[in-house]
Protein backbone atom coordinates (compact mmCIF):
# COMPACT_ATOMS: atom_id res chain seq x y z
CA UNK A 1 0.00 0.00 0.00
CA UNK A 2 1.37 3.40 -0.91
CA UNK A 3 1.58 6.19 1.63
CA UNK A 4 -1.05 8.40 -0.01
CA UNK A 5 -3.56 5.58 0.43
CA UNK A 6 -2.65 5.30 4.12
CA UNK A 7 -3.03 9.06 4.51
CA UNK A 8 -6.44 9.14 2.81
CA UNK A 9 -7.69 6.38 5.10
CA UNK A 10 -6.51 8.28 8.18
CA UNK A 11 -8.06 11.53 6.96
CA UNK A 12 -11.40 9.84 6.39
CA UNK A 13 -11.74 9.01 2.72
CA UNK A 14 -11.19 10.39 -0.74
CA UNK A 15 -14.02 12.93 -0.71
CA UNK A 16 -13.05 14.35 2.69
CA UNK A 17 -9.39 14.55 1.68
CA UNK A 18 -10.26 16.47 -1.46
CA UNK A 19 -12.49 18.89 0.40
CA UNK A 20 -9.87 19.56 3.05
CA UNK A 21 -7.32 20.26 0.33
CA UNK A 22 -9.45 23.03 -1.10
CA UNK A 23 -12.04 21.32 -3.22
CA UNK A 24 -10.04 18.68 -5.07
CA UNK A 25 -12.41 16.24 -6.77
CA UNK A 26 -12.75 12.76 -5.29
CA UNK A 27 -11.79 11.30 -8.67
CA UNK A 28 -8.47 13.14 -8.55
CA UNK A 29 -7.70 11.75 -5.11
CA UNK A 30 -8.58 8.27 -6.45
CA UNK A 31 -6.12 8.83 -9.28
CA UNK A 32 -3.37 9.75 -6.82
CA UNK A 33 -3.98 6.54 -4.89
CA UNK A 34 -4.61 4.08 -7.70
CA UNK A 35 -3.26 5.48 -10.96
CA UNK A 36 -0.19 7.48 -9.93
CA UNK A 37 0.61 6.00 -6.52
CA UNK A 38 1.57 9.39 -5.15
CA UNK A 39 0.14 12.75 -4.19
CA UNK A 40 1.17 15.88 -6.09
CA UNK A 41 4.18 17.36 -4.33
CA UNK A 42 2.45 20.67 -3.64
CA UNK A 43 -0.13 18.92 -1.41
CA UNK A 44 2.28 16.75 0.57
CA UNK A 45 2.87 19.09 3.55
CA UNK A 46 -0.87 19.65 3.98
CA UNK A 47 -1.68 15.94 3.67
CA UNK A 48 0.90 15.09 6.33
CA UNK A 49 -0.61 17.75 8.60
CA UNK A 50 -4.13 16.40 8.04
CA UNK A 51 -2.95 13.00 9.33
CA UNK A 52 -1.39 14.68 12.39
CA UNK A 53 1.88 13.47 10.86
CA UNK A 54 0.94 9.79 11.25
CA UNK A 55 2.00 9.76 7.59
CA UNK A 56 5.01 12.03 7.33
CA UNK A 57 6.20 14.30 4.55
CA UNK A 58 9.15 11.94 4.10
CA UNK A 59 6.85 8.93 3.67
CA UNK A 60 4.73 10.76 1.11
CA UNK A 61 7.87 11.81 -0.76
CA UNK A 62 9.01 8.17 -0.69
CA UNK A 63 6.06 7.35 -2.97
CA UNK A 64 7.63 9.69 -5.55
CA UNK A 65 11.03 8.02 -5.17
CA UNK A 66 9.57 4.51 -5.52
CA UNK A 67 7.68 5.51 -8.66
CA UNK A 68 10.78 7.16 -10.12
CA UNK A 69 12.86 4.03 -9.47
CA UNK A 70 10.18 1.76 -10.93
CA UNK A 71 10.05 3.82 -14.12
CA UNK A 72 13.83 3.71 -14.41
CA UNK A 73 13.78 -0.08 -14.24
CA UNK A 74 11.25 -0.29 -17.09
CA UNK A 75 13.51 1.56 -19.51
Amino acid sequence: MNNITKAVKIIGGQTKTGLLLGGIKQASVWDWMNKYGQAPAKYIPRIAALTNHEVTIEQLLADHEQNHQAKGMQQ
